[in-house]
């Protein structure tokens, strides 16, 4: 089991970083993914990361789920990159796991119509579907959240969806959430 995570420039800091740590927690494996043609990266509170791989170096087919963190990034980059749509409708079409936290679920408007979702307040205004003020939402294939402060609720339901129920509330208790 391998995913990744979709990065630009300006991406949520503990929407990205909470997520990979709790992922790999769970020994699921998530690279590091770079849409910006550069390793480097800079989040939203100005940190400098590397990331591990370019999106043109990636196959695919090699990876069973998408994980999109929010921040700056959706509205600078992914809502208008050609890159994140075709990732996105990969993953959609072989219907695997896609995820989206925070302004993310923006980049998966075309795909949930008719279903429940939701993200952080105001972005909904953008995707025809039912919006719900959840911290998570579970469709099918799609899991959407709402914010920054749902993180661990959004990996949770990653790593249930997975791996299973058991696991993800093992990993919860051990990093003592709630």
């Amino acid at each position: 089991m391998k995913g990744i995570i979709l990065l630009a420039n300006h991406f949520e800091d503990v929407e990205a970083i909470c997520t990979i740590d709790m992922l790999r927690r769970a020994k699921i494996d998530i690279d590091l993914v770079s849409i910006t043609g550069s390793l480097s990266l800079t989040t939203q509170s100005g940190l400098n990361i590397t990331s591990e791989k370019l999106i043109e170096e990636v196959l695919l087919d090699e990876y069973d789920f998408l994980v999109i963190p929010g921040g700056k990034a959706i509205f600078e980059t992914h809502i208008s990159s050609e890159i994140t749509k075709n990732v996105v409708k990969h993953f959609i079409n072989k219907n695997q796991l896609v995820s989206a936290i925070c302004a993310a679920p923006m980049v998966l408007k075309d795909y949930l119509e008719n279903s429940n979702f939701t993200c952080f307040p105001s972005c909904e205004t953008n995707i025809k579907g039912n919006y719900t003020s959840n911290n998570v939402e579970v469709v099918n294939n799609i899991i959407t959240s709402k914010a920054a402060g749902t993180t661990f609720d959004f990996a949770y339901e990653i790593i249930k969806y997975l791996k299973g129920e058991a696991l993800a509330k093992q990993v919860m208790e051990n990093v003592y959430y709630k």
